[in-house]
């Protein structure tokens, strides 16, 4: 499928936060914000961390202020510090940006062993350049490495994202185990996510984790679930800058071929 195919197959949903459906339905994504609007230094949102399971018990993002690295596993939200240790994460804390899904797999997939970031897609079947829809990943297992980071919380006026990195602080996890957790977005999706698989990861005994930057499975098992639509609520201000959603109770869906 080409990349106009893809895009035509798509029915977009965007809403405001009192559009919001109270309940989560399997295999849809839910995010807030839009990746772009997060790289132009968006850093706060108007969801809670308290809505944002609502909606999924699977996910990643980052806390208003870009506050660290979120975490979302088994309807659990953990907070990466800037530091990389790991707390839990207040349900009244708000987000700029994040992703979640109601995890849904299929059958798990024995992972080769020593496997490395680069070859993630192509161990559990999944190319980029497919047009296929997105999917969400869990990854269990033990790790030889894991290279994580984390940011600190940034000050208004806000940065570009690409400025406030240059803050990251990076931390080394060796012989470690532990869970990943996030997804893969296709080229047609650019400007609404991050293209290319975003992971983020979290200790077995949840001490350290962060965002992923690169990895050494020893071993270990990957779930994946394909998604079939993703809402994307959009926070006043990035709305101001979609003139498509000028009616707030006007909703268009972004649905994946089957």
């Amino acid at each position: 499928m080409s990349e106009i195919e893809f895009l035509h197959a798509l029915r977009v949903e965007l809403v405001r936060h009192r559009g919001l459906r109270p309940v989560a339905r399997r295999h849809e994504l839910f995010q807030t914000s839009t990746i772009e609007a997060l790289v132009g230094g968006a850093f706060d949102g108007d969801v809670t961390l308290a809505e944002i399971l609502r909606h999924g018990d699977l996910g990643l993002g980052t806390l208003n202020g870009l506050d660290g690295e979120l975490i979302v596993i088994d309807g659990q939200a953990w907070k990466a510090n800037a530091d990389c240790a790991l707390i839990h994460g207040s349900g009244s804390a708000k987000t700029p940006y994040a992703v979640v899904v109601p995890f849904s797999p299929r059958a798990p997939v024995t992972l080769p062993r020593l496997l490395r970031y680069a070859d993630l897609g192509h161990a559990v079947g999944y190319r980029l350049d497919d047009g296929r829809r997105p999917v969400a990943i869990r990854v269990d297992g033990s790790f030889e490495h894991v290279r994580v980071r984390s940011v600190p919380r940034q000050r208004r006026p806000y940065p570009p994202l690409a400025q406030a990195l240059e803050q990251q602080r990076v931390s080394e996890l060796h012989d470690v185990q532990g869970t990943m957790v996030g997804f893969c977005f296709a080229h047609a999706l650019e400007g609404i996510e991050m293209i290319g698989w975003h992971l983020h990861f979290a200790s077995d005994t949840r001490a350290r984790g962060g965002h992923v930057l690169d990895f050494t499975l020893r071993d270990g098992i990957a779930q994946v679930d394909s998604a079939t639509a993703l809402q994307v609520e959009l926070p006043p201000p990035v709305a101001a800058h979609h003139s498509a959603v000028a009616d707030e109770d006007a909703l268009r869906r972004l649905e994946f071929d089957r």
